[in-house]
């Protein structure tokens, strides 16, 4: 049985929102091989012109088969095929950061020599 307070509790109400666009906050794809793989994508509605902060209760995540994908959306098979295309620049784009943070050791020959 319901007892009434005296004093009740007021839960404000939130303002309505419109979330227009979309954030791709996670994007996974783990294709061991030509047939095997899958794809998972954590989507986040957002409004860009706001300066709110993306709300994780906002997101969706999609969990699928990633060579059905490919195979059923163009617009993923084009996608994936600039990806591979951008393999050999992004490789060369890790090695030279790797290179650049590497510490350089100057005199080296100068000082063990003694």
């Amino acid at each position: 049985m319901p007892i009434k307070k005296e004093k009740p509790i007021v839960i404000p109400a939130e303002a309505e929102k419109t979330l227009p666009h979309t954030w791709v906050s996670e994007l996974i794809v783990n294709a061991p091989n030509a047939s095997d793989g899958y794809m998972s994508l954590q989507l986040t509605s957002f409004d860009a012109n706001s300066d709110e902060d993306l709300n994780p209760e906002n997101s969706e995540r999609l969990n699928l088969d990633f060579w059905e994908v490919v195979a059923n959306v163009p617009e993923a098979a084009a996608a994936m095929q600039s990806v591979f295309d951008a393999i050999p620049a992004i490789e060369s784009y890790y090695k030279e950061g790797i290179l650049e943070m590497a510490p350089v050791e100057e005199n080296a020959e100068e000082d063990s020599g003694d």
